[in-house]
């Protein structure tokens, strides 16, 4: 594939909406010597080990805004937790111990640097028995290609959910069974909460917390940093990725997620699965919102108040 399909394609993938990104990645494709190529079979077909592992649990997924910083997770102890991006290096990593952790297809500008960094945390903060979901997209500096260069990094318990050619979560396909296949093509992902929802609903979770999405971008869309819970230096700066975000840019990302979320919950809802916010804050108003201390004591039900 030429420089300049390879740059069509991530261009379509991350800065426009969605039916003219499938459009555009498409055309591309077909006019490309050859289809992107994904993963080998036998790695997407290994996902199927995961499908209905949790049937019935609840489970609570860990992102990375600032309120995890002050929010108090200690009661997570025991609990089924999916940790996605750099949340090993929380302050009570090793009380809560995820585990699952998620990471999303990596993209433009980051490199086999920034994976180093996430390995090294790997191995310093958790143990053999977390099971890793890698999203695969064919970007030259992916986590499959960074694994085919540093085979000591690939950890024991280790899946790849492949989106090559997914196609962007819209009304006219969400409930297609396909979109929510881990062991095919599941529909791409906007943020790796993306990809966290659709692990817990292919396990079989029929409730899902989310804690730390603050999705609160849009409270000042000029900075750039310290959208985490860390500083900066202790994980992977995303300042030079959203450097290149306009206020219309923003707004066009939120729009879209709102829209799939808001999706993702009537879908999930029509299968008995439940998506609540414990998030202490933020913007997010599309999933019923929760108190954690209230989930933990087994209270929080009479509480929520779902958004439609």
């Amino acid at each position: 594939m030429s420089a300049l399909n390879t740059t069509a394609r991530f261009a379509a993938r991350w800065l426009l909406p969605a039916g003219v990104a499938d459009t555009i990645r498409r055309r591309v494709g077909s006019q490309a010597a050859g289809r992107p190529k994904g993963l080998p079979s036998a790695t997407v077909a290994a996902n199927r080990e995961l499908r209905n592992i949790h049937a019935g649990q609840r489970c609570f997924i860990l992102a990375t805004g600032p309120s995890v910083q002050t929010q108090d997770l200690t009661g997570l102890a025991g609990e089924v937790c999916i940790a996605v991006s750099h949340f090993f290096l929380h302050k009570d990593i090793d009380r809560i111990d995820p585990a699952y952790h998620v990471i999303a297809p990596y993209h433009p500008p980051f490199d086999f640097e920034t994976l180093r960094i996430l390995f090294d945390g790997f191995s310093e903060r958790y143990d053999d028995r977390v099971t890793y979901l890698m999203g695969h997209t064919p970007y030259e500096h992916s986590v499959w290609n960074f694994l085919g260069a540093n085979p000591g990094c690939r950890r024991e318990r280790m899946y790849f959910v492949d989106y090559t050619d997914s196609v962007q979560l819209s009304e006219g396909d969400c409930r297609r069974p396909e979109v929510w296949d881990l062991a095919g093509r599941p529909f791409e992902p906007r943020t790796v909460i993306y990809t966290a929802i659709q692990a817990a609903a292919y396990m079989g979770f029929s409730e899902i917390y989310l804690l730390g999405c603050d999705h609160d971008y849009l409270n000042d869309t000029t900075r750039v940093t310290n959208h985490h819970f860390y500083r900066e230096e202790e994980g992977v700066s995303d300042a030079e990725h959203l450097s290149a975000f306009t206020t219309e840019r923003w707004f066009k990302e939120y729009y879209f997620r709102w829209m799939q979320y808001r999706l993702m919950r009537d879908h999930l809802d029509s299968r008995g699965v439940t998506i609540y916010n414990a998030t202490a804050g933020g913007m997010l108003d599309v999933f019923g919102r929760v108190d954690l201390a209230d989930v933990l004591a087994g209270d929080a039900k009479e509480q929520v108040a779902h958004v439609r």
